[in-house]
């Protein structure tokens, strides 16, 4: 039974006196719900909340993916369910127990009479409601209430953070000088700019730069506009229907009486009613039905309105702000407007200018952007080094402004000092999409096995003690027949490279170098910071460094020298050690690894490829869980464009991200890199000398280029093992160099990454036909040669 002891433990009744609450306690319903349980439903009509008195819920949703994710838990005390209450619209969210449950609940006819006697339990609410809309952003207005002044100063637009569109650039300066000359404004106005360009900042700045600020602000996503309530026998989910959106903007905007529809439970007050004299923003405004901006036109001429099942005209005087991401030939070209409309919102005409075409303002926005991350992640971040200024600088940012926001914030969640550094910079995937894509993710057995705490860890059990043992082996077993010798380069390797093709740079995340590393480096705190070097000029020294390998595997003979096979390998883990110990943990595998420089280079070609939902990363997530924890030994984010490059596929952000964002895509291989900027002169420079190289360890044993070699030029080992094919390598990379135009041509690079393209399926063929005729010629001799050596 709910005692007065309960309801102090509620919010909004804390400051109420215990003879007012005993007289609430009659009108509350007491419910339990087990662990489990779905309590709500979004979509389900709303006329209660509900106030828990013990145990916890989560309100969630479904992303465009079908997974569920949180957007918020709450305990004991906490209420919800308080704005469907108030407007009778629909629940906008799943509330499921998340654990054993018990609440009240207060029905919207006892809330009413309540709240209209005891003034004190209103006020608590909308200050409950205050605080929530604060930390949600949720846009929606309150119906059927007297204190219009109250809620319309409630739910209108804050003023914004910053009082200037930032840039130092000439187009920034007069766009602030148009804001400050239309703010005296009377006229309606439309702004036009890509996605993320600030069309709505700008309408904003135009409201609240005029002195009567303190007017009502409203923003109407015509797109997305509030919901309203569904014949409860339309099962079916189609909230994005056409006659659906037209009902919902004509009521957003105009409201409805009591006999518009089944929808229509209650009076609504349109957003034209609540901010009379001030300002309606009205977003993506291409989206407005054609019978509404017939009956915007309407008001526009006459300045009156009727309400959707009234017949009493309304006098309401606002100022329109229509933004659209269409241009204004489109708008004009393709209906999208009704042209009366647009020649009365189109009075005045700004155009927003995207990001790519203002570049000089990029690092005095992105520099703006760092108190407000800097607060919310804790961190005393001042600027970018070069590198990261230039990358920023060079990429296209199809998303604009938003994205440069976006990846500002990832970029001070994972900052260490003072400076953000350029790999600390994860650029979207401008090009991602989801079409040719299929994700793997939504298989619940192959997602619960990848996200398990014990993948890829569990198979350190078995990488470990394997490499050891042929290091091991290698050094202290038979000089011939050595069968660790005849597994590394028959069997493993091989294997490894083919497996790229189909898992991508997986292998990396069970290698059991930076295991081994970790273990020596185990009570080691503090490391010192990775040198720019390496970080600039990294990739290059893990492609010199596989090119001395590779030469080397071919000139000590090592496919059948075992000492040298294993002192290969213990120069490899040599190497990883020290540069963990100084550095800390795949600091290796970052920057060094020649054999990790080969897989990342090579899983291009990879039939798997890691992302994430770009849309729940930017509208969704606000902890960035899946950097912040530092959680990815690699220190990406799944959003990164270069992911697919250097993810190990470790799935530790897919472990932390509560939003389920992260994606697995089974998809063509080659598709992605059709498109610009899809690579780098390094990758294609690394494809172009993977060939060079073969053709450098195959042509000297020629028999023709033999005799040549040996006979007429009389060179020793050392130049027919080492520098004949070095020269080889590097005057075929010469060769396509100039081919592509290099140093003549200001297009050079362009050319060289597409023959980077053209070459790296070939790379990759040539690559592992060197160990696959390994394989094929002296695979079989490994059982025999165990049997042998067992004595057997």
């Amino acid at each position: 039974m709910i005692n007065i002891d309960d309801l102090f433990s509620i919010n909004i009744f804390k400051n109420l006196s215990p003879d007012i609450l005993a007289e609430i306690i009659p009108r509350l319903e007491e419910r339990t719900v087990p662990a489990g349980s779905m309590i709500i439903y979004r979509g389900d009509p709303g006329y209660s909340l509900f106030m828990i008195l013990s145990g916890s819920v989560a309100a969630t949703l479904r992303n465009d993916e079908g997974i569920e994710y949180t957007l918020s838990t709450m305990e004991k005390g906490d209420v919800f369910g308080e704005m469907a209450l108030i407007t009778g619209e629909p629940r906008s969210a799943n509330v499921r127990a998340l654990t054993d449950v018990r609440m009240a609940e207060l029905y919207q006819d006892a809330f009413l009479d309540l709240t209209a006697t005891y003034p004190k339990l209103n006020e608590s609410l909308l200050h409950l409601l205050t605080q929530r809309r604060a930390r949600t952003a949720i846009r929606r207005q309150f119906i059927n209430l007297e204190r219009e002044e109250m809620l319309a100063n409630l739910f209108a637009q804050e003023p914004p953070e910053i009082d200037q569109i930032i840039g130092k650039t000439k187009w920034a300066r007069d766009l602030n000088e148009t804001i400050d000359k239309l703010a005296f404004s009377e006229k309606n106005i439309l702004i036009l700019g890509e996605r993320g360009t600030g069309k709505n900042l700008a309408a904003r700045l135009i409201h609240f730069r005029n002195p009567l600020k303190e007017r009502p602000l409203f923003h109407l996503d015509c797109a997305n506009p509030p919901p309203i309530q569904r014949e409860l026998r339309a099962q079916k989910k189609m909230e994005k229907d056409a006659l659906y959106l037209e009902v919902a903007q004509a009521s957003a905007l105009f409201g409805h009486g009591l006999n518009a529809g089944t929808y229509a439970k209650s009076i609504r007050r349109g957003y034209i009613e609540l901010a009379d004299g001030g300002t309606v923003i009205m977003e993506n405004i291409e989206f407005l039905s054609p019978l509404v901006q017939r009956l915007l036109v309407e008001y526009l001429i006459g300045g009156t309105f009727v309400r959707r099942g009234e017949d009493r005209l309304i006098t309401s005087r606002v100022r329109l702000i229509a933004t659209s991401s269409r241009t204004l030939a489109e708008l004009k070209e393709q209906d999208h407007l009704n042209p009366e409309l647009l020649e009365h919102i189109g009075g005045e005409i700004i155009n927003m200018k995207p990001l790519r075409e203002r570049k000089k303002d990029i690092p005095i926005i992105a520099i703006n952007l760092l108190p407000e991350f800097n607060k919310k992640f804790s961190k005393g971040v001042e600027g970018f080094s070069e590198e990261a200024l230039s990358s920023m600088i060079d990429h296209g940012w199809p998303l604009n402004v938003d994205e440069l926001s976006q990846v500002v914030e990832r970029a001070v969640a994972v900052a260490e000092g003072n400076t953000v550094s350029g790999g600390q910079v994860f650029l979207n995937a401008s090009a991602f999409s989801t079409r040719g894509r299929f994700n793997l993710m939504r298989i619940q057995f192959l997602q619960k096995a990848l996200t398990h705490p014990m993948f890829p860890k569990g198979l350190h059990i078995i990488t470990v003690p394997f490499i050891l043992g042929l290091i091991l082996f290698t050094l202290i077993g038979p000089l011939e027949q050595n069968p660790a010798n005849l597994v590394v380069w028959t069997v493993w390797w091989p294997v490894l490279i083919l497996s790229v093709t189909v898992s991508a740079r997986s292998w990396c995340g069970y290698c059991p170098l930076p295991v081994i590393s970790d273990g020596v480096n185990h009570y080691r705190k503090k490391f010192l910071s990775i040198p720019r070097f390496f970080e600039r000029y990294g990739i290059w020294i893990g492609i010199a460094g596989f090119i001395l390998i590779f030469i080397a595997e071919h000139a000590a003979n090592m496919f059948t020298m075992s000492r040298a096979t294993g002192m290969l390998l213990l120069t490899i883990l040599a190497g990883a050690v020290t540069t963990n110990l100084f550095f800390g943990r795949r600091s290796w595998c970052k920057y060094i690894c020649p054999l990790g420089k080969v897989v990342a280079h090579l899983s291009a070609l990879s039939l798997v490829e890691l992302g994430s939902n770009t849309n729940v990363c930017s509208n969704q997530c606000a902890t960035h869980d899946c950097v912040t924890n530092k959680s990815c030994p690699m220190g990406l984010h799944p959003a990164a464009s270069a992911t697919s490059k250097d993810c190990i596929l470790c799935f530790s952000c897919a472990k932390s991200c509560k939003h389920q964002s992260v994606r697995l895509d089974m998809h063509i291989p080659w598709q992605d890199y059709l498109i610009p900027k899809k690579w780098d002169v390094a990758g294609s420079f690394f494809s172009v000398l993977l060939i060079g190289l073969v053709m450098a360890i195959k042509l000297p044993s020629w028999e023709p280029m033999h005799r040549i070699l040996t006979q007429y030029l009389s060179f020793g080992m050392f130049m027919t093992d080492i520098a004949v094919p070095l020269f080889i390598a590097a005057f075929f990379t010469v060769i396509v160099l100039f081919a592509s135009g290099f140093p003549v041509s200001p297009f050079w690079k362009k050319y060289f990454t597409v023959s980077g393209y053209a070459y790296l399926f070939l790379a990759f063929a040539c690559f592992f036909n060197v160990y696959l005729h390994e394989l094929v010629n002296n695979g079989p001799s490994i059982l025999p040669w165990i049997v042998d050596l067992i004595g057997l």
